[in-house]
């Protein structure tokens, strides 16, 4: 007698992102879809639990089994409102009041119908011969299991007709979004197939059946871990390369402002950073100006950069004006992504420049961005 420990990990795991995601929340405006997800959340964590210690629980009164169900029960009305959501940015009231009075009409079912078979043996809590049925069976081998699937079956619906829309735009949420369908899809063939032969009284291939579950469930709680910090992640990362990018140019463009344009950035996240950065850099593209007539194009203008020739000259051209013409929003980040690029590129001088600023005074600017 073991426990199952791939649904007790999975939980674990859950638990901590229901955790995680609560915290992070704390002072928000909770979402409908954040509050369903949070509870979907913390569902596989009791259930799971449940589920993979129930060797333990089947003679204590078959607990961890009626935990486990009802937590089935939750967890399907939860991801019922998350698909309802992405539906939808409005969802019908009565849709959400229909899918809680299910799920907790359901629950109450399955609490009624263990409390029935308090004085069996687990193995006769539930009937398995054809047609001798009684009020426990009825609820563990229909009921629970028409609930179970016609929620799953909303979920995969949602998921494919979502995907083909959010592909290009979020390929991140929409892979997640395929693993979950996938996942839901595996339990909804093997409860099926399990149900169908119980209801048959075949026994004798249940295990077999069921060996799949940490399969699907491994499936749904992966993509529900890449839907929950997937798109968080990749924005992180991709705005810290972008930022160790533009940061040689960003801190050279301060060294050659003569005004203290650069704002304090540690608190800020590294996407706000990033932002900063392009608005700093921008800025001193259009005010800076140059010491030199032949920068006409992105290498010249980077040379000036790297020897520090700026002028104060109100006839001297600025930076922007040296660079190619932009006309969109688009064009003046692509520049800026180029001009980084160069200046990386660019063999680093070895002596150190002075540069005029106001008031008469001057100081060295080195060379190290």
């Amino acid at each position: 007698m073991t426990a199952d420990w791939a649904y007790i990990v999975a939980a674990l795991c859950s638990t901590v992102l229901g955790v995680e995601r609560q915290w992070r929340l704390r002072d928000e405006t909770v979402t409908l879809t954040q509050r369903a997800i949070v509870v979907s959340l913390f569902a596989v964590g009791i259930g799971g639990v449940a589920y993979g210690t129930m060797p333990f629980t089947a003679h204590l009164w078959n607990v961890g089994s009626l935990v486990w169900h009802i937590a089935a029960s939750v967890l399907i009305g939860a991801l019922e409102i998350i698909f309802l959501t992405l539906r939808s940015e409005q969802v019908d009231n009565v849709a959400l009041r229909r899918v809680a009075i299910r799920a907790g009409l359901v629950s109450l079912l399955l609490l009624a119908a263990w409390a029935t078979t308090l004085n069996d043996r687990p193995e006769d809590a539930i009937a398995t011969q054809p047609g001798q049925h009684d009020f426990s069976s009825v609820v563990n081998l229909i009921i629970f299991p028409a609930h179970a699937i016609w929620g799953l079956a909303q979920g995969v619906r949602s998921s494919i007709r979502r995907i083909p829309k959010d592909f290009n735009r979020r390929p991140i949420s929409t892979f997640a979004l395929a693993m979950v369908a996938t996942g839901l899809t595996g339990f909804i063939a093997i409860n099926s197939i399990l149900i169908i032969q119980l209801n048959l009284g075949v026994t004798s291939n249940k295990e077999s059946i069921l060996a799949f579950s940490p399969v699907a469930l491994g499936v749904c709680v992966s993509g529900a871990v890449l839907l929950a910090i997937g798109e968080r992640l990749h924005e992180e990362l991709s705005a810290r390369l972008q930022l160790a990018q533009l940061k040689p140019l960003w801190s050279r463009m301060i060294e050659l402002s003569p005004h203290d344009v650069h704002l304090p950035v540690q608190h800020l996240p590294t996407p706000a950073r990033l932002q900063r950065a392009y608005v700093e850099i921008s800025d001193a593209i259009c005010t800076l100006r140059l010491d030199a007539e032949d920068c006409h194009d992105l290498g010249s203008v980077v040379s000036a950069l790297r020897r520090g020739d700026v002028s104060e000259d109100a006839m001297a051209p600025t930076l922007s004006q040296a660079l190619p013409a932009r006309s969109t929003r688009r064009e003046d980040l692509e520049l800026i992504g180029a001009l980084a690029k160069a200046y990386r590129q660019v063999p680093r001088e070895r002596a150190d420049v002075h540069v005029d600023h106001p008031g008469g005074t001057t100081r060295p600017m080195s060379r190290r961005p």
